[in-house]
């Protein structure tokens, strides 16, 4: 049987393939399902799948899942969070994040109450986008649990929520938790909020251990837009990892703080074209002609890229 590109398969040559013995011959049949349309049969096969065999079918149904909505498929997917296979388990829980149903929130709720870490932090994941106030208690349990992924994703529920009894919680991840991952998704959580208390710690996040830590700081001080972070973000400009420094080079041009202008005139002699094209970028944001000698040495750069900002931001100097 040949198909037009506007013709949707047929589905019971699906189900028929879907009867093969061969493992690769089904998961095939379960792809085809997507352009099959969703509808009961459908999705009746997809939920069957996952009681496949073979789990590179299961697999693959848990992926076209993600097309569907309703209880069966919510229930059916929640059920593969504790599949004996990592890869059918990644993929629902891929799936239940990607459907953003509101309607599947209690349901979700429900299943964080198993013990599984990896099904606790796929449940939260999944509730994350959908802002159920119901989550805000469970999310702020879960900061507690023993398990780095687990806090994880509970910092991006309550990222998501916003609400003001949620911020000390945030900041609290973001200062002292023990895991490196988990303190970067609290930093990056604070962007939303303008409060001094975010901002401090904001700052003190500037001078953590864990590089990857820094670097995320370095990128909210700027977007939290509190003056205070400039000591803080001219001193990262020393850090001894260059994508440190290339996010404090961006946030001081996004704080317009002349006293920036020295280090990042500096940072146009460093050997990391990206560094020096955005120190100059930010001289431009800043529009202090003391930036206009380091900025003119950087219009001759090697690096075509970091000439023309230099000449932007010469230029944008000049008219200011």
């Amino acid at each position: 049987m040949t198909l037009s590109f506007d013709e949707a398969p047929d589905m019971t040559e699906i189900q028929a393939r879907y009867a093969s013995p061969d493992p690769a011959v089904r998961r095939v049949a379960i792809m085809d399902l997507i352009d099959a349309g969703e509808d009961e049969a459908g999705i009746g096969l997809a939920v069957s799948a996952l009681s496949d065999a073979d789990h590179s079918v299961r697999a693959e149904a848990a992926s076209v899942l993600n097309e569907f909505q309703g209880d069966a498929v919510i229930g059916a997917l929640l059920e593969a969070l504790g599949d004996d296979d990592e890869g059918v388990r990644e993929a629902a829980a891929e799936s239940l994040a990607e459907n953003k149903d509101a309607a599947a929130g209690p349901a979700i709720l429900v299943r964080l109450e198993d013990e599984d870490p990896f099904i606790k932090a796929a449940c939260l994941r999944a509730v994350r986008d959908l802002r159920l106030k119901e989550s805000q208690g469970v999310a702020l349990t879960a900061l507690g649990h023993s398990d780095p992924r687990v806090r994880r994703e509970a910092v991006g529920v309550l990222a998501y929520l916003r609400t003001e009894e949620v911020l000390m919680a945030l900041m609290n991840a973001a200062r002292k938790d023990a895991d490196p991952n988990v303190r970067r998704v609290g930093v990056g959580s604070l962007i939303f909020s303008k409060t001094e208390q975010a901002a401090d710690t904001v700052v003190h996040a500037l001078g953590d251990d864990n590089w990857q830590v820094r670097e995320e700081a370095a990128f909210i001080a700027g977007k939290v837009g509190e003056p205070s972070a400039v000591p803080a973000l001219i001193e990262a400009m020393n850090d001894d990892y260059w994508q440190v420094r290339v996010k404090a080079a961006a946030s001081l041009g996004m704080l317009k703080d002349p006293a920036a202008v020295a280090v990042l005139g500096q940072a146009l002699s460093f050997n990391i074209s990206n560094l020096r094209k955005e120190a100059a970028a930010a001289l431009g944001e800043i529009a202090s002609r003391d930036g206009l000698p380091f900025l003119e040495a950087a219009s001759q750069d090697v690096d075509p890229d970091v000439r023309k900002v230099a000449r932007w931001a010469i230029g944008r100097i000049e008219a200011a």
